[in-house]
């Protein structure tokens, strides 16, 4: 089977690392990297040995594929010429600046027969394929997802630079609407948020706290949740799932009485909970390369003509959930004696005295 042609749109952190998982990978070839600064264009030259160009355009009609991993605010244009032009795409996360803007390309996919793959690349991460074989329907789920300033994806903020990650492992784990998202956020560095705590209800009950912060001074890649058939955790760093399993002991009946048992039958309880009563268990998955999972799946979606694992109007769900938080972000209300606040720009550290003090924006 021939491989299929590639070409990756965009030569920075990300670019590169997908030009050499390409390269190395044999259902495709890769034919060059598009990348608009000349310095960047030479270092792909010399570490990939592939040719390089100023313009994509160059490349259709010899390219089947492409991945475009340029800025959120380019992926629309770029990926409307590569569909109409007969060029399967997967898109780095997230999909588009606007969840319109994602479903105008997944209607033009479908229009043209192609497919279009969103670069969630953490559905591909071992732990949490893991915890969601485990326990796959949930009713509660908490994640966090901590970074140190990367000077990346300075386009756009917290939300779709990190926490658009969680969201779209929630998108994942609940097949059902959004009702309601409320969420706070503060600027730290620029004028988007850096910070983020978002609280997502589900129309069938399901409630998710997010939390994402791009200035954290120790990182974390978690998330867990609950159902009515126990707790499992998954961090998607360290590879290691953690669940909490209910045995047939969890009967209502059964401790009904419990403040009648006696101390001994009760000690007998807490020095097993966690192995009769809560079995809980750890295990450490083996390492993938999730960014090499994501390509394969492509390739696969491709050729077989069915769905990738994320498709992109999934890719979309996830940027409206995104918006719903920002809009919720910009019209948060603080008080500050008689001034109020709103936004992620009300609360400004301000590192002109000595201590630093907060200083407020007044709400428009």
């Amino acid at each position: 089977m021939n491989p299929l042609k590639v070409a990756v749109i965009g030569g920075g952190h990300l670019g590169r690392i997908h030009s050499r998982l390409l390269a190395q990978n044999s259902e495709f070839q890769l034919m060059a990297v598009a990348e608009t600064d000349a310095a960047a264009r030479d270092k792909i030259e010399s570490e990939f040995s592939v040719r390089t160009t100023d313009d994509y355009r160059t490349l259709l009609g010899e390219i089947d594929a492409a991945v475009i991993a340029t800025p959120t605010a380019s992926h629309h244009a770029i990926a409307c010429d590569l569909l109409s032009n007969s060029v399967h795409t997967l898109i780095e996360k997230p999909v588009t600046n606007s969840a319109t803007q994602a479903e105008e390309l997944a209607n033009l996919a479908e229009n043209h027969g192609l497919t279009i793959q969103v670069g969630h690349v953490e559905r591909f991460n071992p732990a949490f394929q893991k915890a969601k074989q485990v326990l796959p329907r949930p009713r509660y789920i908490e994640a966090q997802r901590m970074s140190g300033y990367t000077m990346r994806s300075t386009d756009v903020g917290v939300v779709l630079d990190l926490m658009i990650h969680d969201i779209d492992l929630v998108v994942s784990l609940v097949n059902s609407p959004l009702v309601d998202a409320r969420a706070i956020g503060v600027s730290v560095f620029g004028p988007h948020e850096d910070i983020a705590q978002a609280r997502l209800e589900f129309e069938d009950g399901t409630v998710a706290n997010l939390t994402a912060s791009r200035c954290s001074f120790q990182p974390a890649r978690t998330i867990s949740w609950f159902s009515e058939a126990g707790f499992v955790a998954a961090d998607l760093s360290a590879g290691e799932v953690q669940h909490v399993g209910l045995s047939s002991m969890i009967d209502p009946a059964s401790f009904r009485d419990i403040q009648q048992r006696d101390s001994s039958q009760i000690n007998d309880i807490q020095s097993s909970l966690f192995d009769s009563v809560l079995p809980q268990t750890k295990e450490q998955v083996s390492p993938q390369n999730a960014i090499e999972c994501e390509h394969l799946d492509f390739a696969n979606a491709i050729r077989t003509q069915t769905s990738p694992t994320v498709t992109g109007r999934q890719g979309g769900r996830a940027v409206k959930i995104a918006e719903s938080i920002l809009n919720s972000i910009g019209l948060h209300r603080w008080q500050d004696g008689e001034a109020e606040l709103c936004g992620a720009q009300a609360l400004k550290f301000d590192p002109s005295t000595s201590w630093g003090r907060i200083h407020p924006g007044r709400a428009a």
